[in-house]
């Protein structure tokens, strides 16, 4: 049994209230306990990015519910690796609503999605670990 981390992003199809946000992590939660899933999730009104992290086939079963639910689109995986180890291996699914004010001051945020114009992040591992642990240490929820 081998563990995988994967990271997907995608749009709201609506505006997500707090509470809307805390349902939503409420079930995941629920969810991922007893899936043995890892991971968090990041809110920049309309986007989302998810990490999971869990068994390959867990993690697949678990994308393939994710990209069925209504409430978002374009659903894209911008990475997917083989770990050794959790990164987030005490939360069932941290969060962090992220406002955009936030984002400008953070160093070299904008460089990185610069460099991707055509939206795939596979050619920047590093960065995408970088820009995840980053995150980790801004849990709001």
């Amino acid at each position: 049994m081998s563990l995988y981390c994967m990271v997907y992003t995608s749009i709201s199809n609506q505006k997500m209230a707090n509470d809307d946000l805390k349902q939503l992590l409420n079930k995941a939660r629920m969810k991922n306990q007893a899936q043995q899933i890892t991971g968090m999730l990041l809110y920049l009104d309309p986007y989302f990015i998810q990490v999971l992290e869990g068994e390959y086939e867990v993690i697949g079963e678990t994308f393939d519910r994710i990209k069925k639910d209504e409430r978002h689109y374009k659903v894209s995986v911008i990475y997917k690796k083989e770990i050794q180890r959790r990164r987030f291996y005490n939360w069932t699914m941290g969060f962090n609503r992220v406002e955009k004010e936030e984002i400008e001051k953070m160093e070299g945020f904008s460089d990185f999605l610069q460099q991707s114009t055509n939206g795939s992040f596979e050619r920047f591992p590093n960065k995408v670990d970088a820009l995840l642990l980053m995150f980790k240490h801004e849990i709001l929820f």
